[in-house]
């Protein structure tokens, strides 16, 4: 014998429940706007590869290499992480930035805009390497354009 009680849980609670369960069956799993940029990279290893193969890059570059110059191999892993944790807290991924603010970090090193042409070819070469969808890649290039004042001192 069903009762009310039967009756309202079958038609109320269990759909709630299910749709609990399952939050991505409302919000789409496919609605890139309901997904962090972060995760729409591929995640850390992703952002980690995107990183490593920038500063391969400005490292070896005859004007940007002099930040790169007579520092130890931990100095640059250092640095790199920094800049993986700075992108994947600011994607939406699950780290904590602890490092100094942009500009702060950048103050006095003489950066001008030369200098950022060259990481922003070197940044666009290794989107495009990576076959990184052209949305994220203006998301990952807008953002490291609202850095631009805090890290170019000079025109």
């Amino acid at each position: 014998m069903k009762t009310r009680f039967h009756q309202l849980a079958i038609t109320v609670v269990l759909p709630l429940a299910l749709v609990c369960a399952a939050p991505s069956a409302i919000a789409g799993d496919n609605d890139p706007s309901q997904v962090s940029l972060y995760e729409r990279l591929g995640g850390y290893n992703a952002i980690s590869a995107v990183v490593d193969d920038v500063v391969v890059q400005i490292a070896a570059d005859e004007k940007l290499g002099r930040f790169w110059a007579h520092r130890g191999s931990d100095g640059i892993s250092r640095e790199k992480q920094l800049i993986v944790d700075f992108i994947v807290s600011k994607a939406g991924g699950p780290l904590y930035y602890r490092g100094r603010e942009m500009r702060l970090s950048h103050e006095g090193m003489g950066i001008d805009e030369k200098d950022w042409e060259i990481l922003i070819t070197a940044l666009k070469n290794t989107l495009h390497k990576f076959k990184v969808p052209a949305i994220e890649s203006r998301e990952v290039l807008d953002f490291f354009a609202s850095t631009k004042s805090d890290i170019v001192e000079k025109s």
